[in-house]
């Protein structure tokens, strides 16, 4: 039996950040106080440095960063980080592939039809539809097959989970307020994780 690989979604296999930025430009473009968001900006899941006017104009910006998230333009924009359909692709011959990623309930129904579109290899899909609106923890998914491998971009999903393997994934070296603090295993690239899944799997 193969072992199991688990994938977060957002900013692992997708660049997120690259897509809200994308519908933040496009929905506050108009205000006189406007400057174009960029991706290496978004140091914080509500974008509050990339995306300022969010925070400046609506009286509820966490609603509002759910809602730019539950978008059809939000998912419409997702494009995979390089090498990282190709990668899990060729994975598959090796690791049962699961996609566990958190939701909110704007996002969650748009997220699973976007991977089986784009991914209908993946052998299964779990949401964790997260109501505390901070989107942080997987404990509930708790990865004990053996030979588990959990690959994520916040430390704290992957303290919570029991996987055998935990690995980071941090885009390009880029340092978050969310992925700080990490001293385990961790990449930069799919051609990165690739290389270590195959020495050491």
């Amino acid at each position: 039996m193969k072992p199991t690989l688990y994938l977060d979604f957002d900013s692992t296999i997708v660049n997120s950040e690259r897509a809200f930025c994308a519908v933040y430009n496009q929905q506050y473009q108009h205000f006189e106080e406007f400057v174009p968001a960029h991706e290496e900006h978004a140091g914080d899941w509500v974008f509050r440095h990339a995306c300022p006017l969010i925070h400046q104009r609506c009286t509820d910006p966490v609603a509002e960063v759910r809602r730019i998230f539950g978008l059809e333009d939000f998912f419409n924009h997702l494009e995979f980080y390089d090498g990282a359909f190709q990668t899990i692709q060729t994975l598959k011959s090796d690791y049962e592939i699961v996609i566990c990623t958190s939701a909110s309930p704007e996002n969650g129904s748009k997220k699973v039809m976007w991977i089986e579109q784009h991914m209908p290899f993946v052998d299964e899909i779990i949401i964790l539809v997260n109501k505390s609106n901070n989107g942080v923890g997987k404990g509930r998914v708790h990865m004990l097959e053996p030979g588990a491998v959990f690959v994520d971009d916040h430390p704290t999903n992957l303290r919570s989970t029991e996987a055998q393997r935990k690995i980071l994934f941090n885009y390009n070296g880029r340092i978050t307020d969310y992925n700080r603090g990490w001293d385990g295993e961790a990449v930069s690239s799919w051609s990165e994780l690739y290389e270590r899944l195959k020495m050491k799997g």
